[in-house]
């Protein structure tokens, strides 16, 4: 058995004569003089920036016979991203903070709008340079209901519309629930609206289907949002969906996403559970995972169909766009004294203003929202329409198809569609010819997995 701490020489008479054994301890950093961290100490003394991309001797890396784009450097030329088998097998992109996997985010983007239609989801702002870059329409979630984010993505989808889904200014449980709203737009479209395809840059994953809830009130709203975006994932190949996710800590963000997805591109990681788990989906033994923490910003090991055979470290190539998040250089305090410190923060008027305002009324739920929702006008055409949709779960249907399969006049469906929708029971979208429907995640996971796809 090979020793896991030895290191080797070229010319010891031990020295394994397999080209695939050599590249791993090259990589490894065993082989005497050479692996990342001997390259890049021989491109800083020489001051040959080509240097420090040769990670690994080897064949050159080949280019895709498909569509492609350039992400970065690496020590066996450049390597390039196949969108075909991106849209078949989804990629992960993950690094702890400053990494650079924004940054890797945005070039992935900048390159690839030429090819498909594009959509940005962006928990932090940051990426609205980007969008205008693209020439893709900014969403403010703030400013929509959920159900108006499901018919925004749907239109995009039918018209092939670039957009960039701005989710700041929201409290965590409402941007879950909105980014849901909009992840069911994008998968509930007519079958002719496949073929156009679609990729789904998402940042901050983590924040949109967390690995844990804060607490016992958010665990539905996680369950949401997990549900959702793993189904994005899943489902997302036969309909011309390609996401691409970026998170900080890969403890952080559900494990049934992480699952989901072919191609990795791993960065920096400093926790021992993160490097872990960053080495078992890279192959990695403990010696070389802890390589991970030795990246610099804007190095990752990638692998995958869609990007190389075997964990390949690349530097990704400068970004068009300025990154926006970058983070900001130290200023110190204002030099004032307490009394001015005082008046600019105006505190007599803040506790002024605190003993005129008015309490906050509770909100009022439990049997009296049910009670409330029992004497709507639409509640009983509600109730046939939600075992509808129970039967063709987590499929979608029509307004018209309901009104056909239940007999009922199509205002009486809408306005029920629009009890379910105000309630959170069904994914819907505004009026209209076009108008669709489907169970509510939250009510999809306790529903039955009937192999039904339509209303007869």
């Amino acid at each position: 058995m090979m020793d896991d701490a030895r290191l080797f020489r070229r010319t010891d008479p031990d020295f394994p004569v397999t080209r695939a054994v050599q590249q791993r301890l090259v990589a490894a950093g065993r082989v005497e003089g050479e692996g990342p961290l001997a390259v890049r100490a021989a491109a800083a003394s020489a001051g040959t920036p080509q240097a420090e991309h040769a990670t690994m001797p080897g064949p050159a890396l080949p280019e895709p016979d498909g569509p492609s784009i350039p992400l970065g450097e690496t020590g066996r030329g450049t390597l390039h991203l196949d969108l075909n088998r991106l849209l078949a097998g989804r990629c992960l992109i993950q690094g702890s903070s400053g990494a650079g996997k924004s940054m890797l985010l945005r070039h992935l983007v900048e390159e690839a709008h030429d090819y498909l239609t594009t959509m940005i989801i962006d928990p932090e702002n940051e990426f609205e340079n980007l969008a205008r870059h693209i020439g893709a329409a900014t969403i403010r979630a703030t400013e929509l209901a959920p159900d108006g984010l499901t018919a925004a993505a749907s239109r995009a989808r039918q018209h092939r519309l670039p957009l960039h889904l701005d989710l700041s200014d929201l409290e965590p449980d409402e941007r879950i629930n909105k980014a849901a709203a909009f992840f069911a737009g994008l998968l509930a479209v007519p079958r002719e609206h496949f073929a156009n395809t679609v990729l789904v840059a998402v940042d901050e994953a983590h924040l949109l289907a967390p690995h844990l809830a804060a607490s016992a009130r958010d665990a539905e709203t996680r369950r949401l949002g997990v549900a959702t975006m793993t189904d994005l994932c899943s489902r997302g190949r036969k309909r011309g969906i390609s996401p691409v996710i970026a998170t900080q800590r890969l403890a952080k963000l559900a494990s049934s996403v992480v699952s989901e997805m072919h191609n990795v591109m791993l960065g920096l990681n400093v926790f021992d559970r993160d490097i872990t788990r960053a080495g078992d989906l890279l192959g990695f033994g403990s010696d070389r995972a802890s390589a991970l923490r030795d990246l610099r910003p804007g190095e990752f090991y990638a692998f995958g169909p869609a990007l190389c055979k075997l964990p390949t470290l690349v530097r990704i190539a400068p970004t068009v766009t300025r990154h926006v998040g970058a983070t900001p250089d130290l200023v110190a305090s204002a030099d004032v004294t307490p009394d001015e410190a005082r008046g600019l923060l105006d505190l007599d008027a803040l506790r002024d203003a605190g003993r005129a305002a008015s309490p906050v009324l509770p909100v009022r739920g439990g049997l009296r929202a049910l009670d409330g929702f029992l004497l709507e006008p639409h509640a009983a055409d509600a109730v046939r329409i939600v075992a509808a949709l129970r039967a063709i779960s987590p499929n979608a249907t029509t307004a018209a198809d309901l009104a056909r399969h239940l007999g009922a006049e199509t205002d009486a469906i809408h306005g029920a569609l629009d009890l379910l929708g105000s309630a959170g029971a069904v994914d819907t979208m505004p009026r209209g010819e076009a108008r669709i429907a489907r169970l509510s995640a939250r009510l999809r996971l306790r529903g039955s997995d009937a192999n039904v796809v339509g209303l007869v």
